[in-house]
């Protein structure tokens, strides 16, 4: 077996994306893992089909729709908060298609089998990958259930309407059914048939709901992805936290030497002191890896991020123009204040595992500064100081490279729909 293949500790996870690589295969953005060419061919015309019809045809009815609204600032405000969302949506897609390879190859590389560490004592490594899988899955379908919440609260309503209207009245029915039935569909697009019937319009409910399960899928498995890698940077940068504090009692405890960590050693002996370099050069290359896929990823996703954050700016602060507008406990009051909510989590997720990050990296220098290596030679102690050195430089995910991913970021956001929001209700009063 090759030493990728061979993991040196069983403890590990060994997938640490399969949420994610699920929600996107939802989404007709990911392969599913078998050689059945009939199951090959047949999730590419899924794929095909939820690209053209959902990505492309559906996202464009919204655009044309903007036209139909342009005159009540509510339903325009309402009809633009979902166009920015779906339109964003297409373009991660769009962006998956162009640079999802260079994504994989970044998860491949923080999931390299040849940067595991052994167990050591307290330092349980394989605990440290499962316990961030745990916070990826935790935090993916949380957001999932955030956005499938948005649909519901938007969709229950108006359906249980209309199968009422249906119940009663039936398809022959003509009267009263512009006050009977909901004056319009849950969300704005345009639409190839009238829906001014009862069947016609749980039709039209229906015709929505594929491209909207579809958006929820595709955003939240994207958003999740570039989440979920900065969380395993975050991993793998505890693991390699601790991998420093304990270099040399790893390595006596490998090379079995009858040494303990409390003995006076004035200089490490000629079988200690190669193996604690051997296992340097490893953690150095570990960290290496990781600042190569901040790099790549921040290089790749900034401008998509970017754009993420300027849509959730204009997207909050419309929020809560149309939360407030909405009498409170009311059916569009709960579905604006849920909508909000997944978008507010939105914006959370990309601050706090970018905060995440930061965090872990200003930290290396002191786990570094605790791990017993001042009895090694002058080479290993240069080799030392210039890892700490290097890793006191600060390491951030951007958008575009105008603000860092960080928790004050977030507060600033925040700060600034709200201003932006009452300015807003100040001129519509």
């Amino acid at each position: 077996m090759s030493e990728q293949l061979k993991p040196l500790n069983p403890n590990y996870v060994t997938d640490f994306f399969s949420v994610n690589r699920w929600m996107l295969r939802c989404a007709g953005l990911w392969r599913p893992n078998t050689s059945n060419q009939t199951i090959q061919k047949l999730y590419t015309i899924y794929a095909i089909t939820v690209f053209l019809f959902v990505n492309v045809w559906f996202t464009f009815t919204e655009f044309i729709s903007l036209f139909y609204t342009y005159k009540n600032q509510y339903e325009l405000i309402k009809n633009v908060n979902f166009f920015l969302t779906h339109f964003m949506g297409a373009v991660k897609v769009v962006f998956w298609y162009f640079y999802g390879h260079d994504l994989i190859e970044i998860m491949k590389a923080l999931e390299d089998q040849r940067l595991q560490y052994e167990d050591y004592r307290f330092y349980q490594p394989g605990r440290i990958s499962h316990k961030y899988k745990k916070i990826g899955i935790k935090y993916s379908l949380l957001f999932l259930l955030l956005a499938h919440a948005t649909l519901l609260s938007s969709y229950i309503p108006p359906m249980i309407t209309a199968i009422q209207y249906t119940w009663y009245c039936g398809s022959s029915c003509t009267e009263n059914i512009t006050k009977s039935l909901p004056a319009r569909l849950p969300y704005y697009s345009w639409m190839p048939f009238s829906y001014d019937k009862g069947p016609n319009y749980l039709l039209a409910m229906s015709y929505q709901a594929g491209p909207m399960i579809s958006y929820a899928y595709s955003i939240v498995g994207m958003d999740t992805m570039y989440m979920n890698i900065m969380n395993c940077v975050a991993g793998n940068l505890m693991i390699i936290q601790g991998a420093f504090l304990v270099l040399r009692e790893r390595c006596l405890n490998r090379i079995g030497e009858n040494i303990t960590e409390h003995d006076l050693i004035i200089l490490e002996n000629d079988k200690v002191l190669p193996e604690m370099k051997r296992e340097l050069m490893k953690i150095m290359r570990h960290l290496q890896v990781t600042y190569g896929a901040c790099q790549n990823l921040e290089n790749i996703h900034r401008y998509v991020t970017l754009c993420q954050v300027t849509a959730t700016l204009f997207i909050l602060c419309t929020c809560l123009f149309l939360v407030s507008s909405a009498p409170p406990l009311s059916k569009q009051f709960i579905a604006e204040s849920v909508y909000m909510a997944a978008m507010f989590f939105q914006l959370f997720l990309y601050c706090w595992f970018g905060n995440e990050v930061t965090l872990k990296f200003e930290e290396i220098p002191r786990y570094i500064w605790e791990s017993n290596w001042l009895a090694t030679d002058k080479t290993f102690k240069k080799n030392m100081i210039f890892t700490m050195m290097r890793a006191r430089r600060p390491v951030y995910f951007t958008a575009g490279k105008f603000s860092p991913l960080t928790l004050p970021t977030f507060v600033s956001i925040i700060k600034t729909s709200y201003s932006i929001f009452a300015l807003i209700k100040n001129s519509s009063d």
